[in-house]
């Protein structure tokens, strides 16, 4: 349980606000292994970059977000590349993957939200107790 001191950190959104994001994602689900084109780029921490489709469902399934917005942002593939080129040139085998995929599957997403009135939102955990007593996982059903 969080108690009060903590929770003035917890500042969520007022019903009816509008929530956004927008960056780096996928044109469209990788359902197996990345595309040959992506191979030598794709590693496994890469796996967190979605398609504004499986935003859209992760979003309205938790039952805050009424979804008004979840699409791709055109020519987002070159908009990374711009950016890449800009920040990272040194980056060639980011660089070659985001040419070689052309908006296939790289490019970027947005997603924007408006907070349903009736969403309840649970207390954010601020505070995790250090020390550990241990304790039966089965408890027994006597009291």
């Amino acid at each position: 349980m969080v108690n009060a001191r903590m929770s003035k950190y917890h500042a969520p959104s007022k019903p009816g606000s509008q929530v956004g994001i927008a960056g780096a994602g996928l044109m469209r689900e990788i359902e197996r292994s990345p595309p040959e084109h992506l191979g030598e780029w794709w590693t496994q921490d890469l796996w967190c970059l979605h398609s504004a489709a499986w935003w859209r469902r992760h979003w309205e399934r938790t039952g805050i977000m009424d979804i008004e917005l979840a699409d791709t942002m055109p020519d987002g593939w070159q908009l990374w590349l711009d950016w890449h080129r800009a920040v990272a040139p040194d980056n060639e085998v980011e660089i070659k993957a985001i040419e070689a995929d052309r908006g296939s599957y790289l490019g970027y997403v947005r997603v924007v939200g408006r907070r349903q009135g009736q969403a309840k939102l649970e207390d954010p955990i601020v505070f995790i107790p250090t020390e550990y007593t241990k304790s039966p996982l089965l408890r027994s059903t006597e009291q």
